[in-house]
């Protein structure tokens, strides 16, 4: 074999190593880490501008931070925190991944189905979609 092509061949495999050793997929906490926001109903004020940072706290947890302020009632947001947890095959129609954010008494503040493209879709306390014609998301920023 010639000098070039033993390069090219020695080339072609260290190719086929590397394509062979893909990197692990994101755990659900880093696919749900990032900042989202949006204004939600409110049933009395004009709507409730939702601030959330949800952040991947090594890969088996998730913290969050969430800023909600009800537009025309107040000027100060009222600020969550706590911790996340991911649920699969959850809720009645057994939806593949929902986030369940927990309030630091152990509460749960919202429950949140991931979406295609990386918005957030609002549930109600059954985790099912909420069916007011409002819009119900909060978008990645």
């Amino acid at each position: 074999m010639r000098k070039p092509e033993w390069m090219g061949a020695g080339l072609l495999g260290l190719a086929l190593v590397l394509a062979g050793c893909s990197s692990t997929p994101p755990s659900p906490y880093e696919k749900a880490a990032g900042e989202y926001e949006g204004v939600l109903p409110c049933a009395d004020c004009s709507g409730i501008q939702v601030d959330l940072e949800m952040m991947n706290m090594d890969d088996t947890g998730g913290a969050y931070v969430l800023n909600s302020l009800y537009q025309g009632r107040s000027d100060e947001p009222m600020t969550t925190q706590g911790n996340f947890l991911v649920l699969k095959d959850a809720g009645p129609q057994q939806m593949p991944t929902i986030y369940e954010l927990k309030g630091a008494g152990g509460n749960t503040i919202y429950y949140l189905r991931p979406l295609d493209n990386g918005d957030l879709e609002v549930l109600d306390t059954h985790m099912q979609s909420i069916q007011s014609g409002a819009d119900m998301t909060l978008k990645r920023q």
